[in-house]
C-alpha cells in the first residue's frame, strides 16, 4: 500500500510538472505591447468643414454647406449638414430671385491615403416652377454617388475636391450632373 501511494503521489507531482512545461496562452498582455487606441476622446473623433461659394454681379450667387462629421475608425465616418443656396439674376430690369435649403447625411471610407468614396443623401426645398401656385415649393431628394482627394494642409486640416453623380436626379433637383465640389476639413 505504501509503495501504491508513493506512485501515485509521484505520478501526480510529475504529472502536474510536465502540463506546466506546455504552452499555453497567456490571459494577460504586457501594457506596453498593446496597440496604440486610434482616438483618444471622442473630440478626436469629430471633424467640421464644409463648402463656401460665391459670385456677384447681374447674377448673385451665395452658397453655403457647413458639415460635421465623425470618425468611426481611422478609414470610415459618417456625417451631416445643412445647405443654403440663394441666386439672384437681373435680366431686362426684370429681377428673379430664389433659395434653396435643407440638410444632408453621407457615410465616407478612406480607400487610399487621400482617396475617399462616399455616398450621401441631400433633402432639399426647392422652388416648384411648374406649380400654378406662386411661390410654391417641393422637397427634393438626392442620391449622391462620388468620391474624392483630399490634401493635409495641417496635422488635422484638409482640402477636399469630390465629384458626385446624383442616382436620383429630375427636373426639379438643384445639381446637373456631375457635381463637383470643392471645400475643406478641419478637425478639433
Amino acid at each position: 500500500m505504501k509503495k501504491l501511494s508513493l506512485y501515485l503521489t509521484v505520478f501526480i507531482a510529475l504529472n502536474n510538472y510536465i502540463f506546466s512545461q506546455e504552452n499555453r496562452p497567456k490571459l494577460s498582455v504586457p501594457s506596453n505591447t498593446l496597440a496604440p487606441k486610434e482616438f483618444e476622446n471622442f473630440k478626436d473623433r469629430l471633424y467640421f468643414g464644409g463648402n463656401f461659394g460665391a459670385w456677384f454681379g447681374s447674377t448673385t450667387y451665395i452658397n453655403l454647406s457647413p458639415l460635421v462629421g465623425c470618425k468611426i475608425n481611422k478609414e470610415f465616418s459618417v456625417g451631416g449638414g445643412i445647405t443654403y443656396n440663394y441666386y439672384s439674376q437681373t435680366n431686362f430690369g426684370q429681377k428673379f430671385t430664389s433659395t434653396i435649403y435643407g440638410g444632408n447625411v453621407f457615410a465616407r471610407y478612406l480607400i487610399f491615403e487621400n482617396a475617399f468614396a462616399q455616398i450621401g443623401w441631400d433633402r432639399l426645398s426647392v422652388p416648384e416652377f411648374f406649380s400654378p401656385i406662386k411661390n410654391s415649393r417641393v422637397w427634393v431628394d438626392n442620391i449622391l454617388l462620388g468620391g474624392g482627394y483630399r490634401q493635409a494642409f495641417s496635422e488635422r486640416g484638409s482640402f477636399v475636391a469630390a465629384i458626385f453623380y446624383n442616382v436620383n436626379q429630375s427636373p426639379l433637383s438643384p445639381y446637373p450632373n456631375p457635381i463637383i465640389q470643392i471645400g475643406f476639413n478641419v478637425g478639433l
